[in-house]
């Protein structure tokens, strides 16, 4: 073989080698992660099946659409969870649904801390896992080991973690959660459907999704576009309101079950904190116009509005925009710092510090133990995938 080719082949690998090498790996490594805090955090989290809206009565879905879900805590997402870097978490999982339901928590590492294993029906279990590497992640059902598991994301079964670094510096911070739908009864765009609807396997495995979600509805937060021709996309939608000049993280997770978040911020530029270098906290720092999340993860993105107006957080798969995969951005002098919506309200840093034994609430009731809503689940001796199985 030419000696060109062989040097070019052996620089190939070396630079390979070396991006893959604990050396210039831009994800966590066992070498960074962070010591325990000897702090745990109690959190539970309730799966059912349930009837929920998933797109507004508008010219887009007239009637509005209705949807068989699959539910964590009520509602579609999850409640977002969150600890400091080096916490322990406590998860009770409870399952008051009529089909059997798990947990994969993608902030852990290890099949005993990051899957529950199958919990039946009238079941529960709880189990604990460490928080090592600072990020914002994915967790989802795993179904009947796994099983199934398409389904119950595409169904709604998906939340997010955050996991605050040491050197995070003060935002205001926001949770949201773009997820597919692929609907049986859903006819297309100006067609809506006529009764509610469930998983369509066709649709799924086509990859034709008929809504994207932004925290469980389409175009939740975003009421129209058009100027010298409006279309209404939400008579209710509810905007995020911030201060022009003031710094803003935002959680953005996808989980799917297909296609990631091109995410952009019209008007606006991001800089994203994902990953971690060896021996610093979430410091790996991007300015971007546009930012890949793929499926199955999720991204920390900080970005500052720097004046009075209206910016639109997008999904910049236009296909996916027009399917419900925008919202709406007010920069107003009048923006509180408690005024975020309570679904996408995420447990910071500093009130995490405050509450040393208590996890964080979030949508459809507090996914904190021993919060108004929420069951907990008693010690039990049959272990199976790290956790402890106890009957209903």
């Amino acid at each position: 073989m030419n000696k060109a080719i062989i040097a070019g082949l052996a620089a190939g690998v070396l630079v390979v080698g070396l991006i893959f090498s604990p050396l210039f790996n831009g994800f966590p490594l066992s070498a960074a992660q962070a010591a325990p805090t000897g702090v745990t955090r109690h959190y539970t989290l309730i799966a059912n099946e349930k009837v929920v809206q998933v797109a507004p009565d508008d010219a887009l879905h007239p009637g509005g659409i209705m949807y068989n879900a699959m539910v964590f805590n009520g509602t579609i997402p999850g409640p977002v969870m969150a600890s400091n870097v080096g916490d322990t978490v406590e998860i009770t999982l409870k399952n008051e649904g009529k089909q059997i339901h798990s947990i994969d928590f993608h902030a852990a590492i290890g099949p005993s801390q990051v899957l529950s294993g199958n919990v039946a029906p009238g079941e529960s279990k709880t189990w604990t896992f460490n928080t090592p590497n600072s990020g914002a992640f994915l967790y989802h059902c795993g179904a009947d080991g796994l099983n199934g598991v398409w389904e119950h994301i595409a169904n709604g079964m998906y939340g997010g973690f955050v996991v605050h670094p040491t050197n995070e510096a003060p935002a205001k911070e926001f949770y949201v959660v773009f997820g597919e739908i692929y609907n049986s009864a859903d006819g297309g765009l100006f067609v809506g459907a006529n009764k509610t609807g469930s998983f369509d396997i066709t649709k799924f495995a086509t990859e034709q999704p008929d809504l994207i979600l932004t925290n469980g509805m389409a175009h939740k937060y975003a009421p129209a576009v058009g100027q010298a021709v409006k279309l209404t996309l939400n008579a209710n939608a509810t905007l995020f309101k911030v201060k022009p000049g003031e710094l803003t993280r935002w959680y953005i997770v996808a989980p799917g079950p297909n296609e990631g978040v091109s995410f952009h911020f019209i008007s606006g530029q991001i800089d994203v904190k994902d990953g971690s270098f060896k021996g610093r906290g979430m410091t790996q720092e991007r300015n971007e116009e546009t930012w890949w999340v793929p499926v199955g993860s999720a991204s920390v993105i900080e970005s500052t509005f720097p004046e009075e107006g209206i910016y639109v957080g997008v999904d910049h798969n236009m296909a996916h925009v027009v399917r419900g995969g925008a919202f709406v951005v007010q920069a107003t002098n009048n923006s509180t710092a408690d005024d975020v919506p309570p679904e996408a309200w995420v447990p910071s840093k500093a009130w995490l510090t405050e509450h040393p034994t208590m996890g964080g609430s979030m949508t459809g009731g507090s996914a904190m133990e021993g919060s108004s809503g929420n069951a907990t689940s008693s010690g039990g001796n049959a272990t199976s995938s790290g956790g402890n199985t106890t009957s209903g």
